[in-house]
């Protein structure tokens, strides 16, 4: 183990990434709060580990979020890490999602996200110091189409988490945020990648993400296909629009046979 911390909190932690964290870094030593809305799917990763404590919380619930800093404030002399690996997902055209969608993906992954980093930073700088980690996503560069909200979050994440870097520095606390390709998570559930694209299992991306913030990285990107895809953007945000067209061709042609199939359709 590379990084150490003595606590941390890990938002979104019953499953995927941030079980996978809190594991490596409860073997470690550390003690683990384990923070998610789903308690039940919580469970197992908490069970039978005397480092590591499950609570529930909803991140898009302001109350929620200030109620649970107040715990940790209480019962723990520091935080030293914090993970915010909560975020859900949304799929189809853009234009075409309801508002209330927008609203649901934007208050977890986003507002979520901010309102536990604003309260971690509070508390590292009152400690004196500590790393705040914010998962994005690769698709923040790819920018696929057919993920509208999910992809405008987690851009967002990635200006909110490098703007407050700069101003959590002189406090000694680092604010990273990752930037993993295909993850086996739930939410990628059974999505089929492209072979360019191959996915990488939890416990994999945690330990990247770990050796990131030993390294003091604020900007960590894996596997190596989306430091291609992050370089790519970069240089020319218009290069992969070609493929985005495809796969939007495809997907509409998908709906349109699916619709023709369905009870009452065209035959």
């Amino acid at each position: 183990m590379p990084y150490r911390p003595r606590t941390a909190l890990i938002t979104g932690g019953g499953s995927g990434i941030g079980a996978a964290l809190a594991g490596q870094l409860v073997k470690a030593g550390t003690s683990v709060v384990v923070a998610d809305l789903n308690v039940d799917r919580a469970k197992p990763v908490t069970h039978g580990v005397g480092r590591a404590e499950m609570v529930a919380l909803d991140v898009s619930a302001p109350a929620q979020v200030e109620a649970l800093f107040k715990k940790l404030k209480s019962d723990y002399e520091s935080l030293d890490l914090v993970v915010n690996c909560a975020g859900i997902s949304s799929y189809g055209e853009t234009s075409e999602i309801p508002r209330a969608e927008w609203d649901r993906v934007i208050d977890v992954n986003l507002r979520g996200t901010i309102d536990v980093s604003l309260a971690a930073f509070a508390s590292m700088r009152e400690g004196g110091g500590g790393s705040i980690v914010n998962v994005a996503s690769v698709s923040a560069f790819l920018n696929p189409p057919l993920f509208g909200p999910y992809i405008t979050s987690k851009a967002a994440v990635i200006g909110f988490s490098r703007a407050l870097a700069v101003e959590a520095e002189a406090h000694g606390v680092l604010v990273s945020v990752v930037c993993p390709g295909n993850v086996r998570t739930p939410m990628l559930g059974a999505w089929k990648q492209s072979f360019l694209t191959p996915s990488i299992s939890p416990e994999d991306a945690a330990t990247r993400i770990l050796k990131g913030v030993a390294k003091r990285r604020t900007m960590i990107v894996f596997p190596f296909y989306a430091k291609v895809f992050w370089y790519l953007d970069r240089l020319s945000p218009g290069l992969l629009d070609p493929a985005r067209r495809a796969i939007l061709r495809r997907a509409r042609a998908r709906k349109s046979a699916e619709s023709r199939k369905a009870p009452g359709g065209e035959t």
